[in-house]
């Protein structure tokens, strides 16, 4: 089952304990750790460390091709590419079983904050430090062990449910059912709206908004009695904030350099510095291997293969992992005459020539066109429409029609592009990853309002999104009424505004609509997807600890 060897594995966070949250916020000074006891976690330094060491787990998933893959694969949204080893998540084959990695190691790592948010909890009741600290911290503690078993317990069920720290290897382990799995979830972050400041004093630490934003969807996620008037509540009190507002175009979240913003509720931190991203030393490459934001590799088609390119820093380096699916590519509607900007925003769609030393490309007829391209010549576009022969040698450069899009050619969604990188092969980026959005808290808000009939609000919430959507003057064709709602219209809006942003998984099995949506729009899924596939694989190795209490899920 669980290998919890607490001291261990917590020391071995210690290196990155900056929260996450600003860079250089801890000393990272090598000192011996031999020797050190529980005793040193109620001393204000180790006490604080254990703080900062709970956070770190978030950097295994979110924003890293693990926590994408058991997110975006095998949606409606995206659909396999022609890179990767993970292309079963997507097709849900028999090799998306509990020997993955993936699979593993989520369960691992989350069990691993889990203890550390616990020993935190714990340790606070005689922590050589300030009440009011250790409110506040207490506060963070519960915060993150909330959002590690929210996250379990949606991707694998019923999982075991441990409140105090654990040190060694437990074998006589059962899943908790997922009822009290979220009853605890819900305490938890009912403790840590109370504790925590409507701002932190630094940023990346956990905040109340935060906690509200989570409850919010924990609320509609469980659905039990009355759950969609406290998610409505929960999701309002951020709203309403002062604090937040939503910036004035989408794109605006995803300009590099103003990850800090105020339509940001909470944000995952990385920076520059491997270390505190959480990076181990890699032998066999003698460099540091860690928990950069890797989101900007994923997404990207192989522009540096054609005429004119070169592969450069701003363009990425082009992993074919996520391939949007024809539904995706087609959700905001035409890119010319559509009134939503979302589409020509949030998808590149055309390159220009960077490469001196390039030559131009040939038609299937032989014709050459465009023989040598000069630097800043575009060279590729990709039209959304099918284009004649005629259309295609009246141009310079080449088009790419959907009806050629294949598992490596397709239009780039761009959200996180990193042109921060020192180099065009760096996978490690330094982008922070915006969890908690303040347009997906609208997009709950109205969710929750929906569900309890009140279609009017419902609309008037998600008019606020589609308002800021719309290309200028156009607002008003933008706009919905009451009769327009649907929990699909709800679905389609949120992959509007949220493509990509590793939570599209868990939309359509908290509406159980994985299957219908998956059949419908993505062609390597639909043959297989079946409604026990709305939970993972428990891992192999988990089961075979556990001595018969922990059995695998249905599907695997």
């Amino acid at each position: 089952m669980m290998t919890q060897n607490m001291t261990r594995r917590f020391l071995a966070s210690l290196a990155a304990a900056c929260v996450g949250v600003a860079a250089g916020c801890v000393d990272l000074t090598e000192t011996p750790i031999t020797g050190i006891t529980s005793a040193y976690y109620a001393t204000p330094a180790g006490f604080d460390a254990a703080v900062g060491a709970m956070y770190q787990p978030l950097r295994s998933f979110w924003a890293l091709e693990r926590g994408s893959t058991m997110t975006v694969f095998g949606t409606d949204e995206f659909q396999k590419g022609s890179d990767g080893g993970y292309k079963f998540f997507n097709d849900y084959t028999s090799a998306l079983n509990g020997d993955v990695d993936f699979i593993a190691q989520t369960w691992r790592d989350f069990y691993q904050g889990i203890n550390t948010a616990n020993t935190v909890i714990d340790v606070a009741k005689t922590a050589n430090v300030p009440a009011a600290t250790v409110a506040l911290r207490v506060g963070e503690a519960k915060f993150i062990r909330a959002l590690y078993y929210f996250t379990l317990v949606r991707t694998y069920g019923d999982v075991p449910l441990y409140t105090t720290p654990t040190a060694g290897v437990l074998t006589a382990t059962v899943r908790d059912p997922a009822a009290k799995v979220y009853d605890l979830i819900v305490a938890d972050l009912i403790a840590a709206e109370a504790a925590l400041p409507d701002k932190a004093a630094q940023y990346g630490r956990a905040g109340k908004p935060a906690a509200q934003h989570l409850l919010a969807e924990v609320y509609l996620t469980r659905n039990a009695s009355g759950d969609m008037a406290k998610s409505e509540a929960e999701a309002q009190a951020v709203v309403s904030n002062p604090r937040f507002r939503l910036l004035a175009t989408e794109k605006l979240n995803w300009d590099f350099g103003n990850e800090v913003n105020s339509e940001v509720v909470w944000a995952i931190q990385y920076t520059a510095d491997p270390i505190t991203n959480g990076a181990a030393f890699n032998i066999a490459s003698q460099s540091n291997v860690g928990y950069g934001n890797k989101l900007h590799l994923y997404f990207g088609f192989p522009y540096d293969q054609e005429p004119g390119m070169l592969r450069d820093i701003p363009g990425g380096r082009p992993f074919k992992r996520f391939r949007p699916t024809t539904w995706l590519l087609n959700l905001w509607g035409n890119p010319t005459s559509t009134p939503d900007q979302r589409y020509q925003d949030l998808f590149r769609v055309a390159w220009v020539a960077n490469n001196p030393n390039n030559t131009g490309y040939k038609l299937g007829d032989g014709t050459v066109i465009n023989p040598k391209y000069t630097l800043g010549d575009t060279t590729i576009f990709f039209p959304s429409r099918e284009v004649t022969t005629a259309e295609r040698k009246s141009v310079k450069y080449k088009m790419y029609a959907p009806s050629e899009y294949n598992d490596a050619i397709f239009p780039v969604m761009n959200k996180y592009l990193d042109p921060s990188r020192t180099s065009t092969n760096q996978e490690d980026g330094q982008r922070d990853h915006p969890l908690m959005r303040l347009a997906n808290t609208y997009l709950m808000l109205a969710e929750a309002q929906f569900n309890q009939g009140k279609l009017a609000q419902a609309a008037t919430n998600i008019n606020i999104i589609r308002t800021r959507a719309a290309k200028p003057g156009r607002a008003a064709e933008m706009q919905i009424t009451p009769a327009d709602l649907s929990i699909d219209f709800i679905l389609d809006e949120r992959a509007r505004e949220l493509t990509g942003e590793t939570m599209r998984f868990f939309d359509l099995t908290r509406t159980h609509k994985l299957v219908e949506r998956v059949v419908k729009y993505n062609p390597g899924g639909a043959p297989n997807v079946k409604t026990c596939h709305e939970l993972r694989p428990i891992p192999t190795n988990e089961i075979l600890l556990s001595t018969g209490g922990i059995k695998q899920n249905p599907c695997y």
